[in-house]
């Protein structure tokens, strides 16, 4: 009864009837504690209901022979269970559930309507309604979420979970840490769990602790081919063999296998590898989560690459940690904030009138609302819901043409708009530039052909699928834009990234050379800064239509946009990859493996080309590099006009800004 309380003292329902059970408190504790007779019936009878409703189950008292409750004045072995002992092994697949009530899971079978409502505030509407239309059905979603939040209550507040019972609690997390809980001094836990304890945000203390206290002995990690019918098949569902050791038994090093196919390959000397606490804080020094390296040479390759750059924020740093002046934010939510949204037919209808892809009236502005999939690497024109065929879901979006892209005027259209001064004032704390950066935050390493995929926006709202990343200084941003879109930042991002979703937490502790490094001499061109030699190939991608006009202006450059031309853009993207190659110190032999990681890249290459074009271009300009560094002779781009050069541009004056680059002169980027 004693510990069925304790339980029933986190799920209690508070309320003010003063009929009602009153709550368990310390008193209640000592009351029982003497007899319990001393406690009044009706709170007994409730600790019994809530044992009942929510099936506590007490683990010492289940098995008084393998777990012992020190005598009054002795200490536990294991403090935070207030026992000692404990199992030899623990075996078992535990479920695998969000611990929170889902709404359309409820109501799929109860009401159809509610469960398929188009988003949250509108399945919110529908559901209040039912306190009127259906009150049987209202109280029973209000003891349902009840008993859900009851349930999150003593996970992730009781102290029974210190390590898993935090955020979203998913009901694998808290098993995998009572499984290692329960096991003895001696013993061993092995358990089939998401591969997401070891690279998740809200199980990283979990990991954390298995590896410094060495109690981490394997890891095996399988996609979802054949071995679980009925569930998610392929990369959409990875798993892992997780197996744990007890206090007396410390493992030197962890070893590990990601995105196995066959248990065969826990034999392959190249496919597993071993990582030591040091070797995962060097590679993730802020969450000390695991890396998911597909082999013992990316493995290899990736420790090399950390131990030469910092990650972008370091916060065990107080000073220096953040060297980018790195920002960022989720701008709107595409269902929190949907009521802030127009459709193009709803602001028609109020007088609203269309100027490239801005509805005007008077002194107001309505900006176009982008959204993730609108956007692809220095190119905010890339998927257009204009060109959506009547009765045609939005999923992916069709592409302009080059005809289209080539037209500098040219505005790709959203599927909603939003007020400009909602967009001022998410913004006016963060960034006065009249020109954003975000990236897609929806990615797949291994079903999409790049990873990491971030763009320049001029002012515009910005959907939760795009989040914002801000620069300590405008002129840093081009250099940092180019970083994040290089191969091998996207190489090195495919090693961290365990689910679908990049979240600022894996970006920041990916490495990049920092600002400091960018205002050295480019050691293939000596007269130039590294960071203007890549300002000027960036600036060419990035500003090829009007709206972006601002961004060109900030890096001094007051002339028109530059022209859409693939072949110049190939080019140019090779140039930069070839060249942020060896800005991380990558041999040869091993930008040829990397480049090999990207088989979709390889792929549409040879339907396109016949071959690895991409590949075998970077490979003959990272040479070119190579020599000019070695021999002290500049690096002359092939490209005529070279990058950046206005002559590449739509063809008006240009004039050089006081303080900015020299780009009216053609040969300044061979100087």
């Amino acid at each position: 009864l004693l510990a069925d309380a304790w339980c029933a003292a986190f799920v209690w329902r508070k309320t003010s009837d003063p009929n009602a059970p009153q709550p368990v408190t310390e008193e209640t504790f000592r009351r029982l504690a003497a007899s319990p007779a001393h406690v009044p019936e009706a709170v007994r009878d409730e600790i019994v209901r809530l044992r009942e409703q929510y099936q506590f189950f007490h683990w010492h008292l289940a098995f008084p022979e393998v777990f012992q409750v020190p005598a009054k004045g002795e200490k536990p072995e294991s403090g935070a269970l207030g026992w000692s002992g404990g199992f030899d092994v623990v075996l078992g697949n535990p479920p695998w559930e969000r611990v929170k009530l889902q709404e359309q899971e409820f109501f799929a079978a109860r009401s159809p309507e509610i469960a398929g409502a188009p988003n949250a505030a509108a399945r919110g509407r529908l559901i209040r309604a039912l306190e009127k239309a259906d009150p049987v059905l209202f109280a029973a979603f209000g003891e349902a979420r009840r008993e859900a939040e009851g349930s999150s209550q003593l996970l992730r507040l009781s102290g029974r979970f210190p390590l898993c019972g935090r955020g979203d609690v998913n009901t694998f997390a808290v098993f995998a840490e009572l499984n290692r809980a329960h096991i003895g001094r001696k013993g061993r836990a092995g358990f089939i769990v998401p591969s997401g304890i070891a690279t998740d945000e809200t199980t990283k203390w979990f990991f954390r602790d298995l590896i410094e206290r060495g109690s981490l002995l394997s890891l095996y990690e399988f996609e979802n081919e054949g071995f679980f019918a009925g569930v998610g098949q392929g990369h959409m569902l990875r798993f892992c063999l997780l197996t744990c050791l007890g206090e007396t038994s410390v493992a030197d090093g962890s070893t590990f296998l990601f995105r196995g196919a066959r248990t065969e390959e826990i034999e392959d000397a190249e496919r597993c590898f071993r990582l030591t606490a040091a070797d995962i804080a060097l590679v993730n020094p802020n969450t000390h989560t695991s890396p998911i390296f597909r082999t013992r040479r990316d493995a290899e390759i990736t420790k090399a690459i950390y131990r030469r750059l910092p990650v972008l924020i370091e916060e065990s740093q107080d000073e220096g940690g953040n060297a980018w002046g790195l920002g960022f934010q989720a701008m709107f939510h595409m269902a929190n904030d949907s009521a802030r949204f127009r459709t193009r037919e709803q602001l028609e209808r109020d007088g609203w009138k269309l100027s490239g892809n801005v509805f005007v009236r008077e002194n107001a502005r309505f900006l176009p609302l982008y959204e993730a999939k609108m956007v692809h690497q220095f190119n905010h024109r890339h998927g257009d819901y204009a060109l959506l065929a009547p009765g045609e879901k939005g999923h992916v979006l069709p592409c302009p043409s080059a005809e289209l892209l080539a037209d500098s005027t040219f505005a790709a259209m959203p599927r909603y708009w939003i007020a400009r001064s909602d967009v001022e004032e998410r913004l006016k704390d963060d960034w006065h530039c009249e020109w954003i950066m975000g990236y897609r935050n929806v990615t797949d390493a291994r079903a999409s052909a790049r990873t990491v995929v971030a763009s320049l926006l001029p002012p515009c709202g910005v959907g939760h699928s795009m989040p914002l990343f801000f620069t300590g200084s405008v002129l840093d941003a081009p250099a940092l834009l180019g970083t994040l879109n290089s191969f091998v930042f996207d190489y090195v991002a495919r090693q961290k990234l365990g689910g679908l979703n990049l979240t600022y937490g894996y970006l920041s502790q990916l490495p990049a050379p920092s600002p400091a490094a960018l205002k050295q001499e480019a050691t293939w061109s000596r007269a130039e800064t590294l960071g203007h030699w890549l300002e000027t190939r960036i600036l060419e991608l990035v500003y090829t239509s009007i709206d972006l006009g601002p961004f060109a202006h900030d890096l001094g450059f007051t002339g028109p946009p530059f022209r859409w031309n693939i072949e110049r853009r190939s080019r140019i993207r090779c140039e930069l990859d070839a060249a942020f190659f060896h800005l991380y110190g990558i041999p040869r032999a091993d930008v040829d493996y990397i480049m090999d990681t990207f088989p979709i890249v390889r792929r549409n290459d040879e339907q396109k080309y016949g071959g690895y074009r991409t590949k075998h271009l970077i490979l003959e300009i990272y040479d070119e590099l190579q020599r000019a560094i070695d021999t002290g002779k500049p690096f002359v781009s092939r490209l005529d006009p070279p990058p950046g050069d206005p002559r590449a541009a739509h063809g008006a004056d240009v004039r050089r800004v006081a303080g900015g680059p020299n780009y009216a002169e053609p040969g300044n980027q061979e100087a």
